[in-house]
């Protein structure tokens, strides 16, 4: 349940989407007092959309969460990128998951482990891969405690220190008799 007990619902972002995702990431980038690496622009968001599920839950009308993820060939690597590929880069099926963002509002209500089943859901078999912020410790210990992911390996990038994790998703169950 979002707020005010109001009835979460996850889908496939599109187009329409692309602004409230923005917006959203736009708050909570480093720049703004968030905890986000990295900006995000509609051109980004929407070339991620075209390239891998990115998964948005609403509450209401309102974007409550979204969780984008990307192949790791599809976009133009920054810094942080590349360090992080360079500590673990997976296996050749592998790809990058994040970022995640939930709304101030909608924090703690499970919408990040909603978005992170329907993302495994989609992707089955396959590894993501993703970096923490070391000083992120509120994400450090969501992801490896309440996602399962594991750690990696460390790195840093001008300054700030980082913590490679990963997770495969399970293959879907095969369907005998069809």
């Amino acid at each position: 349940m979002g707020e005010q007990g109001s009835p979460v619902r996850l889908s496939l972002a599109g187009p329409q989407d692309v602004g409230d995702i923005v917006g959203l990431l736009q708050a909570n980038e480093a720049i703004n007092g968030g905890s986000l690496t990295g900006h995000f622009d509609r051109p980004a968001v929407m070339a991620t959309i075209h390239d891998m599920p990115v998964v948005i839950a609403r509450a209401q009308q309102r974007l409550a969460g979204v969780l984008l993820s990307s192949s790791i060939h599809a976009t133009e690597q920054p810094p942080v990128i590349a360090e992080m590929l360079k500590t673990y880069r997976g296996d050749p099926a592998a790809y990058l998951y994040g970022p995640i963002c939930i709304d101030r509002r909608e924090r703690g209500l499970g919408i990040a482990e909603m978005l992170f089943a329907r993302l495994k859901a989609e992707l089955p078999g396959r590894e993501g891969i993703l970096f923490i912020r070391r000083d992120n410790v509120a994400s450090l210990r969501v992801h490896r405690t309440k996602l399962g992911m594991v750690p990696r390996g460390d790195f840093d990038v001008n300054g700030a220190g980082y913590t490679v994790l990963s997770y495969r998703a399970e293959a879907a169950p095969i369907s005998r008799g069809q």
